[in-house]
């Protein structure tokens, strides 16, 4: 084999000029193979591609209940629209309600007229039993008819109008009466309805029938373990007084599984930090259990938060 090295190849103008020529006027390969064609220079062939981790979510502040809480941004977007349902549904019921309030103005006041008339059926029937009892002691029948026939007569057609009267009170105050009874049934039917709509509009998720029966529940049975017995329950109509008992419900819940956890920390070995580490890792734990928290807002979740700062 030759060893020898290859001289170099020398140019003249001519062939020079051709191959410049031909550089300038050769037909440009498609974008695509151009595209392809560099990027098969700057990577190798046998590269596999990066891995994009996804971003972490948008955190956003919002206000629940007087308490400052970060939350995705889609979350606290859905959130900012059921807020928006819920104002447009309480604006709604308070027109409503402004509307029932005018009826049972008018229930009321028609109410109150029919009691006061019932008040002076019962003392018109008052006054009749009291004259035929009176009336039944002074008048000696047997004598007065002896003795005066004409006083007879008018003494029993006396009597005879009393108990036509009485008699005709006495239905009268039947009738008013069982007027009575219905309006007030159909007053508590109303107050009810009234009650259950304040509900909705307090508790939304309640909405969902099989969890509303199922927190229901456990609402009465949380009262019974609190001493209230069944028909303490029974004459419950105050849609505050289920909103509290609800409240107080879930509070014990919290608390119970606070404690719980608390309780299951205790448990674990200690851990020896280790030279300089401080309390940073607790600080970190605490840090994500806000986080977890303020993401999902389940119980368990608080639990674990309270847990972590006891």
């Amino acid at each position: 084999m030759d060893n020898q090295a290859t001289e170099p190849r020398v140019l003249d103008t001519n062939q020079a000029g051709k191959l410049f020529a031909d550089l300038l006027y050769e037909e440009q390969k498609p974008a695509a193979e151009v595209v392809e064609a560099v990027e098969a220079v700057e990577a190798p062939a046998d590269a596999a591609p990066e891995a994009v981790e996804d971003a972490p979510p948008e955190m956003v502040k919002v206000d629940i209940d007087g308490y400052e809480i970060e939350l995705p941004k889609d979350k606290a977007d859905k959130l900012a629209a059921e807020r928006l349902m819920q104002a447009d549904y309480t604006r709604k019921t308070m027109a409503t309600a402004d509307e029932r309030k005018a009826a049972q103005a008018e229930s009321q006041k028609a109410m109150q007229e029919r009691a006061a008339y019932s008040q002076n059926l019962s003392r018109i029937e008052a006054q009749l039993e009291g004259a035929l009892q009176e009336q039944g002691k002074a008048v000696n029948w047997r004598e007065l008819l002896d003795s005066d026939p004409v006083e007879y007569l008018r003494q029993r057609h006396l009597v005879e109008d009393r108990q036509a009267k009485l008699q005709q009170v006495q239905h009268e105050q039947h009738k008013v009466q069982s007027q009575i009874q219905a309006e007030q049934h159909s007053a508590m039917e109303r107050h009810l309805v009234e009650q259950q709509e304040i509900l909705s509009a307090k508790l939304p998720e309640w909405k969902d029938q099989q969890k509303a029966t199922a927190e229901k529940v456990a609402i009465r049975d949380y009262l019974m373990g609190q001493g209230f017995d069944a028909a303490d329950l029974q004459n419950v109509t105050d849609a505050r007084s289920v909103v509290l008992a609800r409240k107080a419900m879930l509070y014990d819940q919290m608390v119970s599984k606070a404690h719980a956890a608390a309780k299951k920390i205790s448990t674990l070995p200690t851990k020896t930090e280790r030279p300089g580490g401080g309390e940073s890792g607790g600080v970190d734990r605490r840090a994500a259990n806000y986080q977890r928290f303020g993401k999902s807002g389940s119980l368990q979740d608080a639990a674990t938060l309270i847990a972590g700062l006891l």
